[in-house]
């Protein structure tokens, strides 16, 4: 495999780190950050209110992109290979992917997702859509 294609799963991986961080960092930053975020109003009264809908959903994302970063990882050989590595990436492939391209027709009839987070998040994360489908195709020429 090609060295920029490495580096784009690298990417994926470090994108889908970054993204633990943020939602682990949400949980002690409190309120303003799920707003700033774009968590629904009902998590964000939560973490107003202390009850346990913000901290849970902000861990279970955390955690669903802990694993991203693993399969991106694991498909590198910087870990093992884990359970079902192809199937994992096409799927994180396919949902990071439909998350970027969803956002512009969306926006349309929806302007309050015309801001500079939205956008940004789906160019980040189609960036980390291209690195899992070379994971993919990295995966499947690995022994």
């Amino acid at each position: 495999m090609k060295k920029t294609q490495t580096i784009w799963i690298y990417l994926a991986g470090i994108i889908a780190l970054i993204g633990v961080v943020i939602h682990i960092a949400a949980v002690f930053g409190g309120a303003s950050w799920y707003a700033y975020f774009g968590a629904s109003r009902s998590v964000v009264q939560s973490a107003r209110d202390g009850t346990w809908l913000a901290p849970v959903s902000a861990l279970v994302i955390a955690g669903l992109m802990a694993i991203c970063a693993a399969y991106a990882f694991s498909a590198l050989g910087v870990l093992r290979r884990l359970p079902l590595l192809r199937t994992g990436l096409a799927g994180m492939a396919i949902v990071c992917l439909l998350r970027a391209l969803v956002l512009w027709p969306l926006m349309i009839n929806h302007p309050n997702l015309r801001n500079t987070f939205e956008i940004v998040a789906a160019i980040v994360w189609g960036i980390a859509g291209v690195g899992f489908v070379f994971g993919f195709r990295l995966a499947g020429s690995k022994p």
